[in-house]
Parts: C-alpha cells; structure tokens; sequence
C-alpha cells in the first residue's frame, strides 16, 4: 500500500490553487467562546447607546411600542455588566494581575464616581444609571482578559465595535437625504454650504445626533478604512475599503467637526508613518501632495472651512464657549476635590456638558478617581509608543496601525469632548483598546522571559561542555605525613 501524494495537492486545488511548498499555510484560527461571548457583552453595551432612564421614569410609560423599546434597552449595559461580573468570579485566577494596572485604575474611577453619585449628587438614580453604565464597560473588559491569551478575542472585540462604528456612519449619511432640512443647517464655510446634524429633533424616538458626533463616527470609520485600503491583499477588498473611506471622508466634509477634523489629520500621519519600510515614501507623496494643494489655493479654502467664517473670531478663540464651561467646572471642582460630584455632575451642577473628557473625570470622581483614569491613559500610552513605535514586535500582525491612530483621535478629540470620561459612543468605539495593549505587552514580557529563560539554558549548557572538555585537575601534591611514590 503506497501513499497518496497527490490528494492533498489536489485538495489546496478545490480550496483555490496549489499553493507554494516554501510558503507556510497558517491555520484558520476558530474565534473562540470567550471571543464569542465578549463580542455579545460589547454588542448588549451598544444596545443600550443613546437612551436613558427617562423613558421609563415617565409616569405614562409605556405610551408607544418604540417608548417601550428604548425603556427596555436602556438597561442591557446593567445586564451586560452582571453577566461579566459572574463570569469574572467563576475564573477569578488572573483577576489579581488585571486589577493591577490600567483596568483596576478605570475601575476605581468607576466606583469611585458611583460612591459620590449615591452621596453628593442631586439626582442619586439619574447619576447611578450611568455610573453603573460606565462600571459595565469595566467589568466587561475584565471578563474578556480572564484567559491565557486574550489577545485574538480582543481584536475580535475591536473588529465587532469598529464595524458599529461603519454602520453608525454610513446610515447616518444615507439618513441626510431622507430627514432633508430637519438635520441640514446652511453654513458659509462648507464646500457644499450646508452642514449635516445639529442636534435638534427626534428620530426613531432617540434623540437626533449633533455634527460633531456625527464627524466623530466619519472620521473613527475613515481611520479603520485607510490601513485596508493600503494593505496589500485581493483588489476587490482593496475597492471596497476605497469606497468605504471615500464615503466617511465625505461624511466627515458635510458634518464640519472642528475638533474631529483637526484630530483626524493628526491620526491619519500615524497610520502613514506606521510602516517603517513605507513610511519616507508615504511622507515625500504627502509632502507633493501638500504643495500641489497649496498651489491650488486649497489653504485658505480649508480655513474658511475650519472657522466657518472665514476669520478667528469669538467663537474660535473660546472653542464655542466651552472654555466658560471649563472654568465653572474647575471653580465646582474645588467644592470635592476628592471625590468629586458623581456621574453627570457637569449637567447637574454646571447645566452644561462639560466637552473636556480630562477636566470631566477630575469633576465626577475628583482627583482620587479622575486621577486614576489619568494615570491608566498615560500607561496605556506609554506601552503603546513602546510596542507599536519604538520596539515593534516581529509579527507585524499583532500592531494594526489603526490602534494608535483611532486611540490617538480619542485623546486629541477629548480635549474638547467628554469622550472616555462618561458612557459614550466614542468611548465604546475605543475603550477595548486599553485592554488590548495591556494584553500585548503580556504577551510580549511573556516572549522576553521565554527567550531569556532559553538563553541562560543555552549558556548553561555550553557551560557543561566547555567543562567536561577541560583536561583532568593534575594530582593532589602529597600532604603531610605521606610518602610520595618514585
């Protein structure tokens, strides 16, 4: 009986073409369970995005079928946050180490914020609702790490927020058409003099998205497009992330963002430079680019645009009055230093949202708790220039340059939104990535013992050899009392 040889060339055949013997197959990795079910947490969290306790604290509930419906789901984020907690507690082998860094930081502000909400807030419930909402979004990274290797289920978590993230935008865009003038407001400095979304009205029962929530999803959907598009891989998936960051580039334009815009040049640099072997031609292309713009008299167009005005006035200098709300803030800051006021104190206390997500976490857990939610970013930063900037790990799969651009367009954009600092869209769409880069660097401190380890048994071992090959110690001289031997 011989040995079939030619079956399995034949099968690579049926499963499309024979493949190179000098060119490994990498197995088709099987998303696991914990990926599975971190993905339905991260999807019950989204389910409960844009409404709130109101619908069922009004004494006429449930007055329609989509009341009703918002009612239901303004509490899957608790139900998603319970689930997590027990998976939590039926492996809690590794809970110790996650605590132990930027998680157990965000954590802290979490409760932190929801002991002063029960204390200090006006509106104890309204402030528990969404602290517990945020606490959720904790316990559910928590639950998703529970495992050797977390790191393929949380990209699993990314590409499953991410692709909410495309949803949100594309059907807001095709929304434009059918609301018309109820989301379009004439603007002078818009190429197409009109800008997308003010905030104003209902749809569905929900309340209707502003620009910048709008620009924030055009431009988080644009930043995960740019890396596929630049990939190599099939032509067909190449088109249609061409035509996906084609269609948030154009979302971005009509929703007029300021702050949204001026993050997302920043973090499209990043994706750019992120491949060292591209990164001088991608850099020489802008840099042609840039002058052939300037030349086409593009810049002062695009600051006519950005001011929405043509000039710096009022407006621009004080970033639409946000920096009155900062100062009010600061000024309520010093009232709980501490502990700060609880979930929503920027509405409770001020009257305004607070649009700076770092002021914001100083207001709500003070500076025990907002401190923590600080110091978890900057560790969070500092790993992720180290892994993805400085000492790059070999498998280039593991550092996806749309990591730090989309983690770097929350932090840019969080100076003058509440981004991380509340339960929010931005938040959701960016949140896994601090459990992902702590994952990576486990991974990664894991691959340095590993390889120290094989190092000194490597040495040990030569060692061994170097001394079994050395000549036999020369004879004891006589000691006393002995007669030596002729």
């Amino acid at each position: 009986m011989g040995i079939d040889v030619a079956r399995p060339l034949q099968l690579r055949q049926r499963a499309g073409g024979p493949i190179p013997l000098d060119k490994p197959v990498k197995p088709r990795q099987k998303v696991s369970m914990n990926a599975l079910s971190g993905m339905g947490l991260w999807a019950l969290l989204w389910s409960g995005y844009n409404t709130g306790p109101w619908y069922v604290s009004n004494p006429s509930f449930p007055s329609n079928t989509m009341e009703f419906i918002h009612g239901v789901r303004a509490f899957f984020p608790m139900v998603a946050g319970w689930i997590a907690l027990l998976m939590i507690m039926a492996r809690p082998k590794r809970l110790l180490s996650w605590i132990a860094g930027p998680l157990g930081l965000m954590l802290l502000y979490a409760v932190t914020g929801l002991a002063s909400s029960a204390t200090l807030s006006p509106d104890p419930a309204y402030a528990l609702y969404y602290g517990a909402s945020y606490l959720a979004i904790v316990l559910v990274l928590l639950a998703i790490v529970q495992v050797k290797d977390p790191l393929p289920d949380l990209r699993n978590v990314l590409t499953l927020t991410w692709t909410v993230g495309i949803i949100l935008t594309l059907s807001l865009l095709g929304a434009v058409p059918l609301l018309g003038g109820g989301v379009i407001v004439p603007t002078d400095g818009s190429p197409l003099g009109v800008r997308a979304y003010g905030g104003v009205g209902r749809v569905m029962g929900m309340d209707s998205t502003r620009n910048t929530g709008f620009a924030r999803y055009a431009a988080m959907s644009a930043l995960v497009a740019l890396p596929g598009l630049m990939r190599k891989g099939r032509f067909r998936f190449r088109i249609i992330w061409g035509i996906l960051f084609l269609a948030s580039m154009y979302a971005l334009i009509i929703a007029n963002g300021r702050t949204e815009i001026a993050a997302f040049i920043v973090s499209m640099a990043v994706i750019l430079g992120a491949e060292r072997a591209k990164r001088t031609i991608n850099f020489l292309i802008g840099t042609a680019v840039a002058v052939l713009l300037g030349l086409r008299g593009f810049y002062s167009a695009f600051f006519r645009y950005f001011t929405r005005s043509g000039r710096i006035d009022t407006g621009v200098i004080t970033m639409s009055g946000r920096t009155q709300t900062w100062e009010n803030g600061w000024r309520l800051l010093w009232k709980s230093p501490w502990v700060g006021f609880g979930f929503q104190a920027d509405r409770l206390f001020v009257g305004q949202h607070m649009h700076n997500a770092f002021l914001h976490v100083l207001v709500q857990s003070g500076f025990l708790g907002g401190g923590a939610m600080l110091i978890a970013l900057a560790i969070v930063w500092y790993y992720m220039i180290k892994y993805f900037f400085l000492r790059r790990p070999s498998d280039k799969s593991l550092i996806p340059p749309e990591i730090p651009a989309l983690f770097l367009f929350v932090t840019i954009s969080s100076l003058a939104e509440s981004t991380f600092a509340y339960f929010s869209a931005a938040w959701l769409l960016s949140a896994p990535i601090v459990a992902y880069v702590m994952a990576l660097h486990r991974h990664m401190y894991g691959i340095s013992v590993k390889s120290a380890q094989e190092r000194n048994l490597r040495m040990r071992l030569a060692g061994r050899k170097s001394r079994g090959l050395e000549p036999p110690p020369e004879a004891l001289s006589p000691t006393i009392g002995e007669v030596p031997s002729d």
